[in-house]
C-alpha cells in the first residue's frame, strides 16, 4: 500500500479569465474545482493509469469545504481516511489571465493544529501501515506539527518493527531533520529547497549539481532527485547519476509540476522501471501539466510531447 500524507488539504479552485481588470466585475470563461494538497496531485500521477498497489490518502478534513473535498476526492476514486477537525477546509483560488498567460495564486492559510487532533491523525496512520508500504510526505508541514515530526513517525514504526519505504518532498527544517537523522528510501527536492541541506554550496550549473550528489549527499539515501527548473533534473538512483530535460516549452500553470513528478516516480518505483524510464516519465507528466491550465494531462499530449523528454545516466564528467 501506499500512504500519501497531506496534512494540508484545500479545494484548489482554478478561475479562467480571458483577463483580469482592477476595479471591475471579472467574469470567469470557466472555473473549475479540484481535490487540493499536494498528496491529491500526487495521486493523480500515479492512479492516472493502471496501478496494481493500494491509495490511500491521510488527511485532516473539517466544515463544510471538508466535506465536498471528500466528494471531489471520491468523485476521482481516491481513497481517503480522513481526522475529522472542527475547523474548516481551507480553499485555494488560482486566477489566471489567459492574455498573458500569468497566474495570481491566493492561498488561504492552513488552521493551526492542537496536540489531541495531531495524536489522533497520528495514531490513525500508525495503525494503518504495514510491513512493505510506501510512506509519501509531500509539501510543508501542518503549522504546529513539530520540525522533527517524520522522524517520530519513523521512529515510532520502528519501536513496533515495521519497515516501511519513506520518500519524501518537503523543505525547510522538517527536510534538515529527516535528511541529518533518517535514511529515507527517496528524497526528491528543487534547487531553492536543497539551500536547506547545503547553504554555503555555490550551485548554479548541472554539474554542480551532480558533484553535490557524488560526493555530499548521504551515501546511504538510494535515491535522490534535485529538480532544476528550465535546467531540467538530476538524480542519484542507486548510486548512478543521471540527467534529464526537456525541450523549453511555453508554460502555461506550474501548479502541481513538483507533484506530479513526484507521482510519476513513485509508479515507476512500485513498476520497477529502469531509472531512465521512470525518470523520463515523471518528466514528460510534469512537463505536460506546466502546458495546460489545470493540474491534469491527457494520453494526447504525452504522446506528442515524449520525443522531447531526454534522460540518461552519466558520469560526474557530464560523459554518457
Amino acid at each position: 500500500m501506499i500512504h500519501l500524507i497531506c496534512p494540508n488539504p484545500a479545494i484548489d479552485r482554478t478561475i479562467l479569465l480571458e483577463t483580469i481588470d482592477f476595479n471591475v466585475p471579472n467574469r470567469p470563461i470557466e472555473t473549475r474545482e479540484f481535490p487540493g494538497g499536494k498528496s491529491f496531485n500526487v495521486a493523480y500521477a500515479l492512479s492516472y493509469d493502471d496501478l496494481e498497489e493500494e491509495i490511500v490518502i491521510h488527511t485532516m478534513l473539517g466544515g463544510l469545504y471538508g466535506t465536498h473535498l471528500a466528494n471531489l476526492a471520491k468523485e476521482r476514486g481516491y481513497q481517503v481516511q480522513a481526522t475529522a477537525v472542527h475547523k474548516e477546509t481551507r480553499m485555494c483560488n488560482i486566477l489566471v489571465d489567459m492574455s498573458k498567460k500569468t497566474i495570481i495564486p491566493v492561498y488561504e492559510n492552513g488552521f493551526s493544529l492542537d496536540s489531541d487532533t495531531l495524536k489522533q491523525f497520528t495514531d490513525a496512520l500508525i495503525r494503518s501501515i504495514q510491513n512493505g508500504d510506501i510512506i509519501v510526505f509531500s509539501g510543508s508541514l501542518m503549522k504546529n506539527m513539530p520540525d522533527d515530526y517524520i522522524v517520530q513517525l519513523e521512529k515510532s514504526l520502528v519501536a513496533k518493527q515495521i519497515s516501511a519505504k519513506l520518500c519524501v518532498d518537503t523543505s525547510g527544517e522538517a527536510l534538515v531533520q529527516t535528511y541529518e537523522q533518517l535514511t529515507p528510501y527517496l528524497i526528491k527536492i528543487n534547487d531553492e529547497e536543497i539551500k536547506a541541506l547545503f547553504p554555503d554550496k555555490q550551485l548554479s550549473t548541472v554539474d554542480d549539481y551532480l558533484k553535490l550528489l557524488a560526493e555530499d549527499i548521504k551515501k546511504e539515501i538510494p535515491n535522490f532527485i534535485i529538480t532544476l527548473g528550465k535546467m531540467g533534473i538530476v538524480g542519484r538512483i542507486e548510486g548512478e547519476l543521471y540527467v534529464g530535460a526537456a525541450d523549453p516549452i511555453e508554460a502555461k500553470n506550474p501548479v502541481a509540476c513538483g507533484d506530479f513528478f513526484l507521482g510519476r516516480l513513485l509508479k515507476g518505483i512500485v513498476a520497477q522501471q529502469t531509472a531512465e524510464e521512470m525518470l523520463r516519465s515523471a518528466l514528460l507528466f510534469s512537463t505536460c501539466n506546466a502546458m495546460t491550465w489545470y493540474p491534469e494531462v491527457s494520453d494526447q499530449q504525452m504522446s506528442e510531447l515524449l520525443p522531447t523528454i531526454t534522460c540518461q545516466q552519466v558520469t560526474l564528467n557530464g560523459n554518457h
